[in-house]
């Protein structure tokens, strides 16, 4: 049984959390804390194996939570939940290698597909460690002779440092999902050992090992079973050549499943949608938004309707009078300086949009509390 703990300063937040995890029959123990001081406290005295926590809180917020956990565990899995406006912690959510982030109003079915992958993923991970250990027991040592340890032991002090960082550098590359990275790091460790023959062979296929595991682990379709018989052909191989093609097959695999979830139109779509809740006021041209995910104002309009039923335009004036609204109702606050606030420049549009949008004007709006016949 894996231990989640659920941070956040709401009571009712936490509590469907819990729900959703006893409606799913999901086998997981459960701690709870309403700020981040508290939670940082709960995980210095009890392992945690996945980390759900708001970003907005008093004390700690999420992110600095975050980045704690990270250091007290490393293989934590950090999953966050937060507001349409919460677009530049999101950003900063995924550079602490989370794995996901879930939007409020949490939806189920997002929530449970969100730690279903999670508990997979810790299983495979300790899956994964139990082969490898065992697998490296019976290579490493079992059958080694005392010539082959010396020759591990007298490797270059610098050099063994050296791999250790790229492999480093590969694993948070592709947590990044950043391809360019994972390419060229993966090349200049196999260019490094392409024509060496000071270096015990022990120790290469070591590092080759290493590097195959981590680009396997991203693959969907690897289980227990084939990844001992994928690991196992690194020792098989007779010439160094051999290991390397083998790699870089894995290596194309990798890239190309990362390159076609970086392009994917949903995908593009969120952050879009998110960077508009979060710049409504700003200047929201086609050109920028485009920009922002590398794709065409073109490609970008057309895709946006496709996938979201209405126009970017439509959506953009949507964020925008939902705000006016809200600014109506809550603050004292003059219509124009309202209208400048959600982004419009004259308050005469921005007056004759919402009338044609809601039926009545900004002023009969606030005076009736927002009552809308």
């Amino acid at each position: 049984m894996y231990t989640i703990l659920i941070v956040d300063d709401e009571k009712s937040e936490r509590e469907v959390i819990l729900f959703l995890i006893k409606k799913y029959k999901l086998n997981l123990h459960t701690l709870q804390a309403d700020n981040g001081k508290a939670a940082l406290d709960i995980l210095k005295e009890k392992p945690v194996d996945i980390l759900l926590t708001d970003i907005k809180m008093p004390f700690i917020n999420g992110m600095e939570l975050a980045t704690k956990a990270r250091d007290i565990y490393p293989d934590i899995e950090i999953l966050f939940f937060s507001g349409y406006d919460d677009f530049e912690y999101v950003k900063t959510a995924l550079s602490l290698r989370a794995v996901n982030y879930i939007l409020k109003p949490i939806n189920e079915n997002e929530f449970y597909k969100s730690i279903l992958t999670i508990i997979n993923t810790i299983h495979k991970r300790e899956t994964q460690a139990e082969i490898t250990d065992k697998y490296f027991e019976d290579y490493f040592y079992n059958g080694q002779t005392d010539e082959n340890i010396k020759n591990i032991e007298n490797n270059d002090d610098a050099s063994i440092e050296e791999d250790s960082d790229i492999l480093k550098n590969i694993e948070e590359a592709i947590q990044l999902k950043n391809t360019d990275e994972i390419r060229n790091k993966t090349k200049y460790l196999l260019d490094k050992y392409k024509n060496t023959s000071n270096v015990s062979h022990i120790y290469i296929r070591y590092i080759c090992t290493t590097l195959l595991q981590l680009l396997i682990k991203t693959l969907p379709d690897v289980n227990e079973n084939n990844f001992k018989n994928i690991v196992e052909k690194i020792f098989k191989f007779r010439y160094f050549t051999e290991i390397r093609h083998y790699i870089e097959e894995y290596l194309d695999k990798v890239v190309h499943n990362m390159e076609i979830e970086n392009q994917s139109p949903k995908h593009a779509i969120l952050i879009v949608k998110q960077y508009i809740h979060s710049h409504y006021k700003e200047d929201l041209s086609l050109n920028t938004l485009a920009n922002i995910v590398y794709l065409s104002p073109k490609y970008l309009s057309s895709m946006f309707r496709q996938v979201t039923g209405i126009s970017l335009n439509k959506y953009i004036k949507n964020v925008r009078l939902e705000q006016a609204k809200k600014l109506l109702l809550t603050t004292n606050l003059k219509v124009a300086d309202i209208c400048e606030e959600v982004g419009y420049s004259y308050v005469s549009y921005f007056c004759r949009i919402f009338q044609e949008e809601y039926g009545i004007s900004p002023e009969t709006f606030r005076e009736t509390g927002g009552k809308i016949e």
